[in-house]
């Protein structure tokens, strides 16, 4: 039977007419109001490495509107992705990263899940940083190694080392591509029982040549350090006209042996040093450090080679003329701290002030056993901290522990990897004082 016109329109009218209010209701639905308090943590579950990236995939918490991570404890930075995936990329391969997770939304950010551990890799055969072919003049560029770097006085291949030794590699040529150096430099850590793990750390780039590695932390204690060098190959810059490459003999692994954890702390306030080995501590020593005008430094210090069995502390050194402040002590024992003369030492002079108050002229003041006991224990690489002293802080360049006091988020910055310009920062570095600088206090 054929429908006709008249019908067919009233049917259409009628068709829509119900279902008009349907949609109109559906249109008119107000929107869910924001959220009135943090969201729920979300739920890491995969975290899958690729070539210097790692992705987190995870499960929303409730009220989550975003997400953030959060590399090795630094700041956080928003997902570019939707819910429930995140990507974390411009990594190196070989290296350890912990990371970490939360949630956002108007009202606020969840406690943070995690942190979830992963390891960029490489794919086989791929290296964007080793040019197959290259067209010009080539400069071949070698390296050295020193386990015990920053003028520690040692070779830290025929000795084991303190845990506050810092490593470093020195090139022939100026560097430009720092952030491939970084790439292909993996460091280590294998302990007693076999287990290897990537140390926590970063490069830090002191120049266009030279760069040191240092850990977040004091090296593991009674372990073998592998420092794993693929620079053979590697496009590390130009200089003068010239492609510079990493030589083939930059393909090594050097090593080097951690002792146990030596870590002695100084206060100025207790004018007291407590001596810690792996953890426990074992000696409290009575000490007196420098006084008014001549105030101790400050901040971490690493023993050195630089030792003394007998030595004339001279107030000539330290430019004192006046006659009635002028002195000449022979102090049996010295540690040798900075440069710049500060020493651990045995000061006879000084007995009945140790303990009590302060009135070197910078140096440790102790007890001749006391002393002795510092000589004869440490060893280079051992880690001498200083607190409360009314000083200045160690400049980065006074001695081989300066460094350590650059703070760590500033040292990131001279990683080519770890600032996230893509450039070094050297704002912290200063050379070490000349030898016009006061060299042994008392």
């Amino acid at each position: 039977m054929r429908t006709s016109p008249v019908i067919a329109v009233l049917l259409a009218v009628v068709l829509g007419g119900l279902a008009a209010p349907g949609a109109a209701a559906q249109d008119l639905t107000p929107p869910a109001p924001p959220p009135t308090s943090p969201p729920a943590p979300p739920a890491i579950a995969q975290a899958v490495a690729g070539s210097q990236v790692v992705t987190l995939y995870f499960e929303a918490g409730d009220r989550a509107q975003g997400a953030e991570y959060s590399l090795d404890n630094g700041p956080w930075t928003t997902c570019a992705q939707e819910l429930g995936m995140c990507t974390v990329s411009g990594l190196m391969n070989g290296r350890t990263y912990r990371i970490a997770l939360r949630a956002t939304n108007v009202a606020g950010v969840s406690a943070p899940a995690g942190p979830a551990s992963a390891v960029p890799i490489a794919p086989a055969g791929v290296d964007t940083d080793k040019p197959t072919q290259i067209i010009g003049k080539v400069r071949v560029v070698t390296a050295t190694f020193e386990a015990a770097g920053n003028n520690l006085g040692v070779s830290g291949a025929r000795s084991r080392l303190g845990v506050g030794t810092l490593p470093e590699l020195s090139f022939n040529a100026p560097v430009t591509n720092k952030a491939a150096v970084e790439r292909h430099l993996v460091v280590t850590a294998t302990d007693g029982s076999g287990t290897t793990s990537i140390v926590p750390g970063a490069w830090g780039w002191l120049g266009d040549s030279r760069v040191v590695f240092r850990p977040k932390a004091y090296w593991p204690a009674k372990s073998t350090i592998t420092v794993t060098s693929t620079l053979g190959g590697v496009l590390l810059g130009r200089d003068a006209g010239a492609t510079l490459i990493g030589s083939r003999s930059l393909d090594v692994s050097h090593t080097f042996g951690t002792a146990r954890a030596f870590v002695a702390v100084v206060d100025g306030a207790t004018k007291n040093m407590r001596v810690w080995v792996d953890g426990k501590l074992v000696k409290t020593f009575r000490v007196s450090l420098g006084g008014p005008e001549w105030e101790t430094r400050n901040g971490v210090k690493v023993i050195s080679a630089a030792k003394e069995e007998y030595k004339v502390y001279r107030s000539t050194s330290l430019g004192i003329t006046d006659p009635e402040e002028a002195y000449e002590l022979p102090a049996p024992w010295n540690t040798r701290l900075t440069p710049t003369g500060e020493f651990i030492h045995s000061a006879p002079w000084a007995y009945g002030r140790l303990g009590r108050y302060n009135g070197s002229h910078g140096c440790t003041n102790m007890f001749e056993e006391d002393a002795k006991w510092i000589f004869d224990t440490t060893i280079p690489g051992d880690v001498v901290m200083y607190q409360n002293t009314g000083g200045s802080r160690v400049e980065p360049g006074n001695g081989p522990g300066g460094l350590w006091n650059i703070p760590w988020k500033s040292w990131v910055k001279k990683s080519a990897l770890g600032n996230a310009k893509g450039t070094v920062d050297d704002a912290d570095v200063v050379e070490t004082p000349p030898n016009t600088t006061p060299q042994a206090s008392a």
